[in-house]
């Protein structure tokens, strides 16, 4: 794969142009993971599988909180947010337990048991990690919390029947929860760009298959200033770094105000649900779209033949002139079989390069 490094690659389609060929960015269920790393007998996936992009995230903190007074079942986990989770048998699918349900004032709120995200040694040595990687030819992008900037947080916390409630009746409670969060991932996304990320990966599923799961007026008062917000604040730091986006579902809806705020790169443009003809020739010249593959669709249940035959069309459609960056529109589940994730493989190497 001779011809430019994943980086200039990566750079170039994020900006909507025409590099020598269609960056990848490939992700997979940890299961899957394993798999494929037996086939290639190798432990650097990404090297092997030629993906462009390298996520980093945080140090881990150094005080994990303890959340275990906020949950009367047994067999809760939680996450560095106290998001309570009840695993199913394969650690795969997960109950949801909300630590600030029952939360009645403010001070609750702020006097809750927050992650130290905010914390400087979080940060420390990654401006070296991704020097590291940029001297490997990789594109770096700052994920981690981030990537869910606000609404699935503060659901996934308060509950979303409690939380929607909120911001109808209760501003005060809305906006010192919504606050909370911000405050963190605004830090966050500040030392991403410090340390010379090429990519910050924002957004939240506020969409289902058919449609928005908030109205287009809530996601305007409460959720789109909030993500301007951090995304002024790393561009404040470095103007030239490109803003992903993330949100399963119809996001139709939304894209002018995602533009609006900054976003440069639409994932996952979901066939299922997103129209990739009109999504292209609406917002193509102003957005960059990453992934583009159906994991519920072709890749899990498709032959290898009809793989090859979506790849190429993803590619024509999504990549016409530049400005696609292709791959799964969700981490490669275990329903999917190992020829067509090596069909996948294959059709991006014969129908991804640009004359």
């Amino acid at each position: 794969m001779d011809g430019m490094m994943s980086r200039e690659r990566v750079l170039i389609a994020g900006r909507r142009g025409k590099p020598d060929r269609v960056p990848r960015d490939l992700q997979f269920e940890r299961r899957v993971e394993a798999m494929m790393r037996n086939y290639y007998g190798k432990e650097d996936l990404i090297a092997a599988t030629r993906s462009d992009i390298v996520d980093i995230g945080p140090n881990p903190s150094r005080f994990p909180q303890n959340y275990v007074s906020y949950f009367s079942r047994e067999g809760v986990s939680w996450d560095e947010w106290g998001r309570g989770r009840v695993w199913d048998s394969e650690d795969h699918y997960a109950e949801y337990l909300y630590p600030l349900e029952k939360a009645e004032t403010v001070a609750e709120i702020l006097n809750y048991p927050w992650p130290d995200l905010d914390a400087a040694y979080r940060y420390a040595g990654l401006d070296e990690k991704v020097a590291n990687l940029h001297a490997q030819g990789y594109a770096v992008r700052g994920s981690a919390d981030v990537s869910e900037t606000v609404f699935e947080i503060a659901w996934q916390l308060r509950s979303m029947d409690r939380l929607f409630q909120d911001m109808f009746y209760d501003e005060e409670m809305a906006s010192a929860l919504l606050d909370q969060i911000i405050l963190r991932n605004t830090v966050q996304a500040e030392a991403y760009a410090r340390a010379g990320v090429d990519i910050l990966y924002v957004g939240d599923d506020v969409a289902m298959q058919t449609g928005l799961m908030i109205s287009r007026k809530l996601w305007s008062k409460w959720l789109q200033p909030r993500l301007g917000l951090v995304i002024q604040a790393a561009r404040r730091i470095n103007p030239q770094l490109l803003v992903q986006y993330h949100s399963d579902g119809k996001i139709n809806d939304l894209i002018p105000g995602l533009i609006e705020v900054g976003v440069d790169i639409l994932n996952p443009v979901q066939p299922e649900c997103v129209d990739h003809h009109w999504v292209k020739e609406q917002y193509g010249n102003r957005l960059a779209f990453d992934a583009g593959l159906g994991v519920q669709s072709v890749l899990p249940f498709g032959t290898p033949r009809d793989v090859r035959n979506h790849v190429r069309e993803v590619i024509d459609t999504l990549g016409a002139g530049g400005g696609l960056i292709i791959g799964p529109s969700h981490v490669i589940e275990r329903d999917t079989p190992l020829e067509n994730i090596l069909a996948m493989i294959e059709a991006i190497d014969e129908y991804g390069g640009y004359a």
